[in-house]
């Protein structure tokens, strides 16, 4: 058929290997040869793509495309490789695809997202009981780009809903390195990649919805990479699709995997985000995550095997139960490390709607830093779960979680950080550093905490240790030991210990001992011999002086409600009788009971070296305030004069010099060293007077009068009994005056009357010569009146002059008495007359009652 056109040749049906065509070759000597279409394909595909059409490929969804598509994988071995292109179609694969034996990249056309094939490139199965596509051998530096991938599952929608058990739909093994994929997507499929010995395997763009996994990695051992991986619900959102896939479904799983990297990975809907469990011959070690976010995920990050380490930088997951009102998905955790020896170190962390922690930590020895953790909505079951939950670890080493900066905890029953009851560590750290630049600066570089030891910790400002806090239980404040102000000591088995609490407006600060024991006591000690001050704002109010060896104490006692009430002191010790000291002033000072204030509350000022133990007056001047005078008790008492005395009673007053009142009430010693013994409303108003009692008797300003009265009629003194002292010295025979106190008579010191007055009673009058036995003796009844005016005495009874003795030896008898009116002072004179050249002491006692009338 040389003769016909190519345009009338009969149209070819099908194409097969063996045949022929021509072939017009013009290098060399220009001929035209034969050529099969196998010859003339490997000459056409020879460093260029091949297209699955061209080799049978139908893609309309039923026919099984896989040989097809085998043989254009084939036709680039031994030809370099090359690109397989898929069109926009659906391809089905009832059979096995295995590339092994050269590197291809199946490139396809895109596709458009969503639960099926629609519009792009999309590899479709619909029978279980193989592997759709495997990369193995020599297939290393393959890739899959462009391309869509789906299964057929079950539309029934119910609680027993489960995806078909469907094998891996592409498996990458033993290829000893990387095959990458990029834009990717996994439609309704049951497990999307899986990657075996194949390092550095590379992921990019991988979308879609998988319902058991969708990468799963083991036995890397060069970097596998993920970047922009992204699970979310397009086939199906339906509450029994999402379920299961909360309650079966990872997202990415990882065993042995050597230092893949991990970035913008997104999972909706499953129970992990990232698993890393146990592989075939170990773990993974050193993964990187960049950012990942787990929606609706149980386990954001789940590690269930041993020596788990690796880094994440931004996380965040949300553990909610899928179309629950907000629920948590049961027992879930944004972070959840079950087995032990694992490291894990976090960036910025949040976990949203938990059941009870948002990051839990089990076995033992595993360690997770987070610089930056957010938990909200935690406790959802209100049980008092913490944030962090920590596992007890009975031995292999304590889990410990270390955090960066303090925590944001929110939501309704947001409490406790970290779980109670175990011997887990959650905590802040700094390093160590040291007192010049402390491991923890606050402000500046030479300011903050350092740990000088092992067992210590110290506080420096500005370079300078300030405080230190050791293990024993040692505090210094101030400074470096041994220059510090303050130390704390606990010594071992302490169970009592020293509060000092503050006060609010009002209120004291308070220093308190408290404790186990139920009587806790307190001790201020000094060292060596120093002095125990109490000491005011306005400077020092109380001291406690050393005393060496001292096993003598005074005890202070206060008093319970009582009636009346009662506080003090008392002296104890060890022995049997101890002496007590009430005071001890300085100098001149006094010792009083109550603070003088000038009112009556406390008095006036008390005299120089006076006593005053008085608690009671209406009149700040009843005190002791005489030089060195004393009022020993009492109420209302008064003691002006100097050296002056009132030992008790009432409303007594001693204004005289060295005049003392022994008690009674309303008596007045005005006197020097006059003197009332008690009694009531008795005056001693004479120098030397006396009044040993009674009521209402007076001295009348005579020196060394004693009297007593049993009351009054209307005045003091004027119903008495009285006894005066009259004495003189005679050397010659002049008659001569006795007087009290032996001086010339006067109105003070002679039995002087006042107006108005009568007195009588019996006068004794003895007499002794010095140097001799002569004396003699005088007894008269003696009574005088007296009107007004000292000139209207008269003696009515016993005067008369030169009276012979009564009874007298030797010359005495010779010596006369006399007794006269005194109209000058108003008394009765008693005078002595003796004998010349004779010293003669005189010595008369007048012992009378008196009577004292108004007119």
């Amino acid at each position: 058929m040389s003769d016909l056109r190519i345009s009338q040749l009969p149209a070819l049906t099908s194409i097969a290997d063996t045949d022929v065509s021509a072939i017009s070759q013009l290098t060399g000597s220009p001929t035209t040869r034969k050529a099969t279409f196998a010859q003339l394909r490997s000459a056409v595909h020879d460093g260029r793509s091949v297209h699955v059409r061209d080799f049978g490929a139908v893609g309309n969804g039923i026919t099984d495309d896989a040989p097809a598509i085998q043989a254009a994988i084939n036709s680039l071995a031994g030809n370099g490789g090359g690109t397989v292109m898929f069109a926009a179609k659906t391809y089905r694969l009832a059979s096995a695809i295995t590339i092994s034996s050269t590197t291809v990249h199946l490139r396809g056309q895109g596709f458009t997202e969503g639960g099926g094939p629609g519009d792009g490139t999309w590899l479709r199965v619909d029978s279980t009981s193989f592997t759709p596509i495997t990369f193995t051998g020599s297939s290393r530096g393959s890739k899959v780009s462009d391309i869509a991938f789906t299964q057929a599952h079950s539309g029934t929608f119910n609680a027993s809903w489960a995806p078909t058990n469907y094998d891996w739909f592409i498996r990458v093994v033993d290829c000893l390195g990387g095959v990458d994929f990029d834009n990717i997507f996994f439609a309704a499929v049951n497990k999307g990649i899986y990657c075996y010995n194949s390092g550095r395997t590379d992921f990019r763009r991988i979308r879609g919805q998988v319902f058991t996994c969708g990468i799963e990695m083991d036995q890397a051992l060069d970097v596998p990479r993920y970047h922009n991986i992204h699970f979310w619900p397009f086939w199906s959102a339906d509450t029994n699709v999402l379920r299961w896939q909360q309650d079966n479904g990872d997202a990415l799983v990882f065993k042995r995997a050597d230092g893949p990297f991990i970035d913008q990975a997104f999972g909706f809907g499953y129970r992990s985000l990232f698993r890393f469990t146990q592989g075939a011959s170990g773990y993974t070690t050193k993964f990187y995550v960049g950012q990942a976010y787990a929606d609706f995920i149980r386990y954001g990050i789940l590690i269930d095997t041993a020596g788990v380490d690796g880094l994440v930088a931004n996380y965040t997951c949300q553990s909610e139960r899928w179309n629950a009102s907000g629920a948590p998905c049961t027992d879930s955790a944004g972070l959840l490390i079950s087995a032990q020896n694992c490291k894990v170190q976090i960036g910025n962390m949040r976990v949203d709607t938990v059941e009870d922690s948002a990051i839990r930590i089990g076995a033992y020895n595993n360690r997770v830093d987070v610089f930056a953790l957010r938990c909200v909505n935690y406790n959802t079951r209100n049980n008092g779960s913490a944030a962090i939950n920590v596992a007890n670890a009975a031995s292999g080493g304590v889990n410990r979680v270390h955090l960066g900066t303090p925590p944001v905890l929110e939501g309704t029953y947001a409490g406790i950080l970290q779980n109670n009851g175990t011997n887990g560590v959650v905590q802040m750290r700094a390093p160590a550093g040291g007192t010049p630049v402390p491991g923890l600066a606050v402000g500046q570089d030479n300011t903050g905490l350092s740990a000088p030891t092992g067992t210590s910790m110290a506080l420096s400002a500005n370079g300078a240790e300030i405080a230190r806090v050791a293990q024993s239980g040692t505090v210094t404040l101030g400074g470096a030991s041994p220059n510090h102000a303050l130390e704390v000591t606990t010594p071992a088995g302490t169970v009592n210990r020293l509060r000092v609490q503050g006060g609010a407006t009002g209120v004291p600060a308070t220093l308190l001992s408290e404790g186990s024991d139920t009587n806790v006591g307190m001790v201020v000690q000094t060292k060596g011999s120093g002095t125990l001050s109490l000491q005011t704002g306005d400077g020092a109010q109380a001291q406690v002086l050393s005393q060496s060896s001292s096993v003598n104490v005074m005890q202070l006692v206060g008093g319970a409600t009582g009636a009346p009430g009662r506080v003090g002191w008392q002296a104890a010790g060890s022995d049997a009788n101890i002496n007590a000291v009430i005071g001890q002033p300085k100098g001149s000072g006094a010792v009083l009971a109550q603070f003088p204030d000038n009112a009556v509350t406390g008095g006036a000022a008390r005299g120089t070296y006076a006593i005053d133990l008085q608690t009671d007056r209406n009149n700040a001047a009843q005190v002791a305030s005489g030089d060195a005078s004393m009022v020993l008790g009492g109420r209302r008492n008064l003691a002006s004069g100097a050296e002056s005395l009132v030992v008790g009673g009432y409303s007594n007053a001693s204004s005289g010099v060295r005049a003392s009142i022994l008690g009674g009430s309303n008596n007045t010693a005005t006197d020097q060293r006059a003197t009332i013994g008690g009694g009531h409303n008795n005056n001693s108003g004479g120098a030397y007077s006396w009044v040993p009692g009674g009521n209402s008797s007076n001295t009348r300003s005579q020196i060394g009068k004693g009297t007593w009265a049993s009351g009054m009629i209307t005045a003091q003194g004027d119903a008495q009994a009285a006894e005066n002292i009259l004495f003189r010295q005679t050397t010659d025979a002049t008659t001569t005056r006795l007087t009290a106190g032996g001086a010339a008579q006067g109105s003070t010191n002679s039995l002087n009357l006042p107006d108005f007055s009568v007195y009588s009673g019996r006068l004794t009058v003895i007499a002794k010569a010095a140097g001799s036995t002569a004396a003699a003796k005088w007894l008269v009844d003696l009574s005088a009146v007296r009107g007004s005016g000292a000139s209207s005495v008269a003696v009515f009874e016993g005067a008369a002059a030169s009276m012979a003795p009564t009874a007298s030896n030797g010359t005495g008898s010779a010596w006369r008495l006399t007794i006269a009116a005194d109209t000058s002072n108003g008394g009765i004179a008693v005078s002595g007359t003796g004998a010349a050249a004779t010293t003669i002491n005189w010595v008369a006692r007048y012992a009378s009652v008196e009577a004292v009338t108004a007119s």
